[in-house]
């Protein structure tokens, strides 16, 4: 098992989530969101998908700078920008979309959080007779 897989897909969560942050015009009330789910995608893309790509400290960067770019952008593409008034306030909207996506969240949560297991548990070799 490598130590590193964590600290790495950390940095380059933290690198993708500043850098859409400062490219995307939305709000930053969600960055911690955003930045939760992309870091649990990409060691779960880490885990599940063949390495590839220059090898630095024993971990293979390609899969974690492609899937978590991916993710970004399919992210960005999915949630919906704030509507805001003239005082740069978010408007009043309905709530059901709201707790859809409430809803959807923590549902991607715990599959994440199952895949990360179920990969170290595919990578173990272990045998239950």
């Amino acid at each position: 098992m490598n130590y590193y897989i964590i600290p790495a897909a950390i940095l380059i969560t933290f690198i993708v989530t500043i850098i859409f942050s400062l490219i995307s015009k939305r709000p930053f009330s969600g960055l911690w969101f955003f930045f939760l789910i992309i870091f649990l995608i990409t060691w779960a893309g880490h885990l599940w998908i063949t390495p590839f790509g220059p090898i630095t400290l024993g971990l293979a960067w390609g899969p974690l700078f492609l899937v978590s770019l991916f993710f970004s952008f399919l992210i960005l593409t999915i949630v919906p920008p704030i509507q805001l008034n003239k005082k740069n306030e978010a408007k009043n909207e309905e709530e059901g979309p709201l707790i859809a996506m409430g809803m959807f969240f923590w549902i991607i949560i715990i599959l994440l959080i199952l895949s990360i297991v179920f990969g170290y548990y595919k990578s173990s070799n272990v045998i239950i007779a």
